[in-house]
C-alpha cells in the first residue's frame, strides 16, 4: 500500500491535521489509488481533504517500515493561490503550528520526516525499525490472552 503526506509552510508554520476520533496531530495525506502516480496523487489528496489547489514541489523521503508493506511518500506542497481558506470534511481539526515546537501528540513517524525537511538535504530513504517496547507490550497482551 502507498501513502502521501504534505509538508505545507505557511509564514514558517506548519499545517498539521487530526483525524475525527483520533487526538493525533499529523500531516494531511493518505493513501494513494492502486495506479496512481505518488505526485499525482498528493494533488488529489489535498485538493480532496483540503479544498485547495496546490503545487506538488520536493520529495522530502521515502519511508517504509520493516513490520509493514506499506511504503509512504512525503513531499513538500505549496499553496497554488497563497492564504488558500480550507475547508475539510476528512479532518475534525487543522491548525499552524511552530515547526520547531510541535505538539506532543504528533504520529510518532512524522517527528523524522519533519526532521528530514528542516535539513534541507533530501530526498532520504529511511526503513523505521520496529519499536522494541512495542513487540514486549504485544508479547504481554498474547501471554495473557492464553
Amino acid at each position: 500500500m502507498k501513502k502521501a503526506y504534505a509538508i505545507i509552510i505557511r509564514n514558517g508554520l506548519i499545517l498539521l491535521v487530526r483525524r475525527p476520533g483520533m487526538p493525533i496531530w499529523d500531516l494531511p495525506g493518505g493513501d494513494l489509488l492502486s495506479n496512481e502516480k505518488e505526485r499525482d496523487g498528493m494533488r488529489r489528496l489535498i485538493k480532496e481533504m483540503l479544498s485547495f489547489e496546490s503545487t506538488v514541489e520536493d520529495l522530502i523521503g521515502i519511508y517504509t517500515k520493516e513490520y509493514h508493506e506499506e511504503i509512504t511518500y512525503v513531499y513538500k506542497v505549496q499553496e497554488t493561490v497563497s492564504q488558500s481558506p480550507m475547508e475539510s470534511q476528512d479532518y475534525a481539526a487543522f491548525n499552524f503550528f511552530d515547526i520547531h515546537n510541535l505538539p506532543l501528540n504528533i504520529f510518532p513517524d512524522r517527528h523524522r520526516q519533519i526532521r528530514d525537511y528542516l535539513t534541507g538535504r533530501y530526498p532520504v530513504r529511511w526503513r523505521f525499525k520496529r519499536n522494541t517496547w512495542l513487540v514486549r507490550i504485544e508479547k504481554f497482551i498474547n501471554k495473557r490472552k492464553k
